[in-house]
């Protein structure tokens, strides 16, 4: 028969360890079950040394990609919470979601978890020794399913949370996808030019004797020798100019500058602002709902805001709800939240529905975010044609304008 060992908790919560010999693993939850206990991990002892292995089997036969995903999350959240609702321990939970994770990060941070979980820890104070994983949300939310008892509730929510995160962030990079393609089309459509075209004509007007060219086609002929003669410079120097560029974004202060200028490029500001307010609505519609006090959630949303400008406006809030205030006046103050979602912050408050109304809210801005990408598509569609007809205009020009000069010329002497 062989020996199991296991981790469980009493009705105070202290937590207990041993081993006890079953045929199966349901048989050593029925018995600690009927002790009043409850299980949050088990394993066969003499198993342990084989497990290791198998997850290294079945981490090197699946296809895994290193950084973790929104989806990695929204799949695990979804796994744990059926798991958990359906009275599995949670330790075989864990074991369960780490065999379909792909996420390597994900992965490594589950194995840790699982050991961590097995040793006595809760479930939170293992997610908190992953920060970069595990954000101050899924701590706070975990923290309150396990206090409450209604862990698989929290974890829906968590689900719910991010598939919600998943499906803004695929609007936004079809937002600016395409503006980035047609940049690249247009990139390339003058590099041809540049490279191929010009060079060609240049020679054949270097034939031409007593050729007077327009201003606009020495220019272009010169910029073409240039591109031409400097790409080595030219490459390396827009090079360096992404990496210091991408150096300074790490940076607090290059972080605050990114942030104020995606507030103030026009056209797009306006999507950016939405796009904050769903997610500022969003996350505290998920943490109320999940009984996370209000001061407590304007806290996890001002550390875990995208954008600085709106997570100091956040902080700011946060600070006159403590002092007693209610959060609608604040909010106003700071010059970022609209009217309209300032009075239903207000309506909300005073009928004692919060958690509803910044949902409304937070459905609201999720669907203007949709409705104004699907606008700004067809719009940059014509913006796109004029621009990039423009630049091969000027350099069809550039390129003719010798020519009917010079058959003027002709036609003038004859």
């Amino acid at each position: 028969m062989p020996t199991y060992t296991y981790t469980a908790r009493d009705e105070n919560g202290s937590v207990q360890t041993g081993n006890l010999d079953a045929l199966t693993e349901d048989e050593v939850i029925g018995v600690l079950q009927h002790r009043g206990l409850l299980v949050t991990a088990i394993s066969e002892r003499d198993l342990s040394q084989l497990q290791r292995p198998a997850a290294r089997r079945a981490k090197s036969a699946r296809r895994m990609h290193v950084p973790v995903k929104t989806d990695d999350l929204v799949l695990l959240c979804q796994q744990l919470s059926t798991l958990v609702e359906a009275g599995v321990p949670l330790m075989k939970c864990l074991e369960v979601a780490a065999s379909q994770v792909e996420s390597q990060r994900l992965l490594l941070a589950l194995e840790e978890i699982r050991r961590d979980v097995a040793a006595g820890r809760t479930f939170r104070d293992a997610l908190a020794k992953h920060p970069t994983v595990f954000s101050a949300l899924w701590l706070n939310l975990v923290e309150t399913g396990e206090a409450s008892g209604h862990l698989a509730e929290a974890l829906k929510q968590l689900a719910h949370h991010f598939e919600l995160a998943q499906h803004l962030q695929n609007e936004t990079r079809t937002a600016l996808t395409y503006p980035a393609f047609l940049g690249v089309a247009a990139v390339g459509v003058l590099a041809v030019f540049v490279y191929w075209l010009i060079p060609k004509f240049s020679a054949i007007f270097a034939t031409m004797a007593g050729l007077e060219m327009p201003p606009l086609t020495k220019a272009v002929i010169g910029l073409s020798h240039a591109a031409r003669k400097y790409w080595v410079i030219i490459i390396m120097g827009t090079a360096g100019l992404i990496y210091a560029l991408k150096a300074y974004l790490r940076t607090t202060a290059g972080q605050w500058t990114r942030d104020r200028l995606m507030l103030k490029i026009p056209l797009f500001n306006t999507l950016f602002s939405y796009i904050q307010l769903a997610e500022f609505s969003r996350g505290l519609s998920t943490l109320l709902e999940s009984g996370v006090p209000l001061l407590s959630s304007l806290e996890i949303l001002e550390r875990s805001a995208t954008n600085k400008i709106y997570g100091q406006a956040i902080g700011q809030v946060r600070e006159q709800v403590k002092e007693g205030k209610s959060m609608a006046q604040p909010m106003e103050e700071t010059g970022l939240f609209p009217a309209m979602t300032v009075q239903m912050v207000q309506v909300g408050e005073e009928v004692g529905e919060l958690a509803k109304m910044v949902a409304r809210i937070a459905k609201y801005y999720e669907e203007r975010v949709e409705t104004f990408i699907a606008r700004m598509t067809r719009l940059f569609e014509p913006i796109a044609i004029v621009v990039m007809g423009g630049l091969v205009l000027l350099i069809v020009l550039s390129i003719f304008l010798p020519i009917f000069k010079m058959a003027g010329g002709i036609k003038a002497g004859s």
